[in-house]
């Protein structure tokens, strides 16, 4: 799934490619991804002009002229495609939204679980947005941190991914700056000390900006809006390293466990 990195990589590719650009029509062949309906949709956006794009956790947010918002969440496989018209079909290419100057915005899912809702206004986005947690680099800071961490009886990296209690952060980033800061992944979140806390806070924002640094990580379906893939994956520490050697001097191997059903690297030397 794309998480904060690739979302907001997709959101700064947006604002250069489409931003002033008017609606002229939609098509989809999914119309259950559109949302309340591919009718209500088209009458509220053709005609609109493409005003700035937003994010907030793993939503973007594209605002129009007449004060309506596109909300998208790309959930597992999403991607969101900027393409000139008549060039070929994306793969699982869903929802089409044709723009002047001939380009095209192309919503393109594998597996069918991301949408495309239409928002009437910005009082009804804080309430659809008011189901995430602070965020990183925005409103998460370190005594909000330390305050999630320590009513947590949870593992840790759980607590890292419930985007109801810190936004936008997933499977591998949490297994990333876990690595980092020397923490078992299993560990419940109200053990870690004072020290642990600051430590994996920094590591955070840390492995989060080397994913925005390097656009993106594209271990299975992400791309950017341009349809080039990310680089974050080359540089991956503990995640997908199943048996490698652990990139720190211990001389042990990741291990990994299934915790919460996704899949958590760790190297079991290192991380206490």
């Amino acid at each position: 799934m794309p998480e904060l990195p690739e979302v907001e990589t997709i959101r700064q590719d947006l604002n250069k490619l489409i931003v002033g650009k008017k609606i002229l029509g939609v098509t989809t062949d999914s119309p259950k991804q559109v949302q309340p309906s591919v009718e209500a949709v088209k009458k509220a956006i053709v005609g609109t002009i493409i005003k700035r794009i937003g994010r907030r956790a793993k939503l973007l947010q594209i605002f129009l002229d007449n004060g309506q918002i596109l909300a998208i969440h790309l959930k597992l496989t999403g991607r969101l495609l900027v393409r000139k018209q008549g060039m070929i079909r994306d793969d699982w290419q869903r929802v089409v939204m044709t723009l002047s100057d001939g380009a095209e915005l192309r919503f393109a899912d594998l597996r069918k679980f991301g949408w495309i809702k239409l928002v009437n206004n910005e009082s009804e986005l804080a309430k659809l947005l008011s189901e995430f947690g602070p965020e990183p680099f925005d409103d998460l800071n370190l005594e909000k941190f330390r305050e999630i961490l320590s009513r947590k009886g949870m593992p840790i990296k759980q607590v890292l991914m419930d985007q109801k209690e810190i936004a936008g952060v997933g499977n591998i980033y949490a297994n990333e700056a876990l690595f980092l800061a020397g923490i078992d992944p299993k560990r419940p979140a109200k053990s870690l000390s004072p020290s642990e806390q600051t430590r994996l806070y920094e590591t955070l924002e840390q492995v989060l900006k080397e994913g925005i640094k390097y656009r993106g990580a594209s271990d299975n379906s992400y791309l950017d809006a341009q349809g080039q893939k990310g680089r974050y994956q080359e540089h991956f520490r503990v995640y997908g390293q199943t048996g490698l050697p652990c990139p720190g001097r211990c001389g042990d191997r990741i291990k990994r466990i299934t915790l919460g059903g996704r899949g958590t690297f760790f190297c079991p030397s290192c991380q206490k």
